[in-house]
């Protein structure tokens, strides 16, 4: 470490090059530290489970090729029918299908006052044998009686007295114990509804929202020209049960359907623009890398054409390629180092906004960590030509040109 000394002395009196560099650097991780953290905390919202069972669900909607007050009896034919199939397991109609981003949310209160709020959830109302269709997991009480499902030509809130919750809204009606939340009753528009149980994930049908993991479920469908079904296929038979419903439907007359594909396809879809904005935060942060090292290697090739008589003098006096190298090295770590100190001072203040604008949580303190470890050793590879070149000067070629 007797480099050490020269090395700050040097830097010292020229303090521009350094100076740049060390604000260069400490932009850099800055913004590697908060975009690596939304890049990560995307990359959970994108492989956030949904509670279904993905693998043997398709989906599609399908009109009722029937007046209005035959709806009822068309749609249970239709049910009747499907579960004829071998391939298929169970099937339900619902009024929305996860993650496609159409979809009805409501406030949750504690009381018939609007000042009770509680939270905001997704809502379903599904026909029945939802829980065995969809592959939920019943974690408190009980899913909903025979004779609470119901299918309606009215709205499901007219209807309904019971719902259904996930956990996660479990845990914001009853904040203290969420076991506690079965019986409870919530208020939805001013009107009652008993939590009957509750399922332990179904994700709402909007992929961006950062509460999707709250969901409220209704026993009542309410009967539209269209309706929206999932189908869940005995397993290894997914690709035949949609081709024997899809036979099987197109033989009504008049019947239409549109949106005919495997959970998979739904997933794949309904995160394609977090996706797209995934790889737009790795792309920025990778050019951001780059752009660091490349300053790097500038500023300690500048300071190798600087120097170039100094290192032929030092090479005269008996020093090594080794410790030629090692100088520029650990100069390199102490500009590093005094950048990394910024940016760990800028990164915080500004993960502070971010928090306040994005509702974004706090950068865990390992990323402080990786992050440093991350543009040390960039920092390494950036210097190490420049610092090999700077060794292989002679002291002879070195006097010659001054």
């Amino acid at each position: 470490m007797k480099d050490l000394t020269p090395i700050l002395k040097t830097l010292w009196k020229s303090k521009t090059g350094p100076f740049l560099l060390v604000i260069q650097i400490a932009v850099a991780f800055t913004i590697l530290i908060n975009v690596g953290h939304m890049a990560i905390n995307k990359w959970h919202e994108i492989n956030k489970p949904s509670g279904l069972d993905e693998a043997h669900l398709f989906t599609f909607t399908a009109n009722l090729p029937v007046e209005p007050d035959s709806y009822q009896a068309r749609l249970e034919q239709d049910f009747a029918d499907i579960l004829e199939l071998a391939s298929v397991e169970s099937v339900n109609a619902t009024n929305s299908v996860p993650l496609t981003s159409w979809g009805l949310g409501l406030a949750l209160n504690r009381t018939e006052s609007d000042e009770s709020y509680i939270s905001y959830a997704g809502v379903y109302s599904m026909s029945s044998n939802f829980v065995e269709t969809l592959g939920l997991e019943v974690i408190m009480g009980r899913k909903f009686d025979d004779a609470e499902m119901r299918l309606s030509s009215d709205d499901y809130m007219i209807k309904s007295t019971t719902a259904m919750v996930t956990k996660a809204l479990a845990e914001k009606i009853s904040p203290e114990d969420w076991t506690q939340t079965v019986g409870k009753t919530i208020y939805i528009n001013g009107r009652p509804y008993q939590i009957v149980g509750i399922v332990n994930e179904l994700i709402a049908t909007w992929p961006a929202w950062w509460g999707n993991k709250r969901s409220i479920i209704f026993p009542v469908l309410t009967l539209t020209n269209e309706s929206k079904f999932m189908v869940r296929a005995h397993p290894g038979q997914l690709q035949q049960a949609m081709e024997e419903v899809h036979t099987l439907l197109m033989r009504q007359p008049g019947r239409i359907i549109d949106k005919y594909h495997p959970f998979s396809h739904t997933r794949e879809t309904g995160y394609k623009p977090m996706i797209s904005s995934l790889v737009i935060l790795i792309a920025v942060t990778i050019g951001l890398m780059v752009v660091t090292m490349l300053g790097t290697f500038g500023q300690a090739r500048f300071a190798i054409l600087r120097r170039k008589r100094q290192i032929g003098i030092r090479r005269a006096l008996g020093a090594s390629k080794w410790q030629i190298v090692r100088y520029y090295i650990l100069e390199n770590m102490v500009i590093t180092s005094f950048g990394i100190l910024l940016g760990v001072i800028c990164a915080i203040l500004l993960n502070v906004k971010l928090m306040d604008f994005f509702d974004l949580l706090s950068v865990p303190g390992e990323y402080f960590l990786v992050g440093a470890a991350v543009i040390l050793v960039a920092g390494q590879f950036a210097v190490i030509p420049p610092a090999l070149s700077a060794a292989n000067i002679s002291p002879a070629s070195a006097t010659r040109s001054v």
